[in-house]
């Protein structure tokens, strides 16, 4: 089985490395820029060619551009006559479903998406990361065994999607990892207020951050909770609440409400308590 690549970014070069590893055979690669094409087809002992060569040789064909130029190079290979029957195409996008591959469809292709659900700073990170993670499949139950197969291959673990689910769970994604970010540096305003020197702030709650995920691990939600929501204690979070003002506030009672919801399931407050603590959030 052969497999080709058209896009050389981070996740294409990663997984296309990884699965040549694995004992695929790589037809060849083709990219927006020649460099990269020729960097990863040096790896890949493998030639450089056109977009349509690439789609013409392949059994399997990953389009790993950016996600809003999935479905134009879709067009325009299908607009070549570049794909065939039977041929698996498949993007590793979170964003979109397999019906972004309309076109390849059309032609009689089996369209899927597989998503790596890790977040990738460098070709070097996503070489580390990739193999044992979980992937997203989503698209055409013909091609579910080739994607499985292939995650395999990569020591990974999979759970299959609906097309109408998939929005959902990038939505989920987005919330684990980018909102991550975006919470973490409410934080660290916070501590900007409090007169804590910017160059401790980041050190100091590092710490903070893996020692929660690390009991997230170990111990599970709701288990993992812990602080003044979780003990009922409402003397604390108004103490909190008088404090700040702006986006921080709204980010504490937005998420101080989801959490209320946490500490009752943990059981360590009851209803009372946790409907006193829903009104002081949404009314302060």
């Amino acid at each position: 089985m052969k497999i080709g690549f058209i896009g050389a970014g981070k996740v294409g070069s990663a997984m296309a490395r990884l699965l040549r590893k694995a004992g695929y055979d790589v037809a060849g690669v083709a990219s927006r820029t020649s460099e990269s094409a020729q960097e990863l087809a040096k790896w890949l002992n493998c030639p450089v060619l056109s977009k349509g060569e690439v789609a013409g040789r392949s059994d399997v064909l990953f389009l790993t551009t950016p996600d809003d130029a999935i479905a134009t190079i879709a067009a325009e290979l299908a607009e070549e006559g570049a794909f065939h029957p039977g041929q698996v195409v498949l993007h590793m996008s979170g964003a979109h479903t397999s019906q972004v591959l309309k076109p390849a469809a059309q032609a009689g292709a089996i369209t899927l998406s597989v998503h790596p659900i890790q977040s990738f700073a460098s070709v070097e990170q996503a070489l580390a990361l990739i193999p044992g993670t979980y992937f997203s499949i989503e698209g055409d139950v013909q091609g579910y065994e080739v994607a499985i197969k292939m995650v395999d291959k990569l020591r990974g673990k999979y759970f299959l999607l609906d097309s109408e689910a998939k929005v959902l769970y990038h939505a989920a994604a987005c919330v684990a990892c980018n909102y991550m970010v975006g919470l973490l540096d409410t934080a660290l305003n916070l501590l900007a207020q409090a007169g804590v020197p910017e160059e401790l702030r980041l050190p100091a709650f590092l710490p903070l951050v893996t020692g929660t995920l690390e009991n997230i691990k170990n111990l599970g939600i709701p288990k993992a909770l812990t602080g003044p929501i979780s003990r009922g204690d409402r003397g604390t979070i108004e103490k909190h609440l008088n404090a700040m003002s702006g986006p921080p506030l709204d980010v504490y009672r937005t998420l101080g409400l989801v959490t209320v919801d946490v500490a009752l399931n943990k059981g360590t407050i009851n209803e009372e308590q946790a409907q006193a603590l829903r009104s002081l959030l949404a009314d302060n």
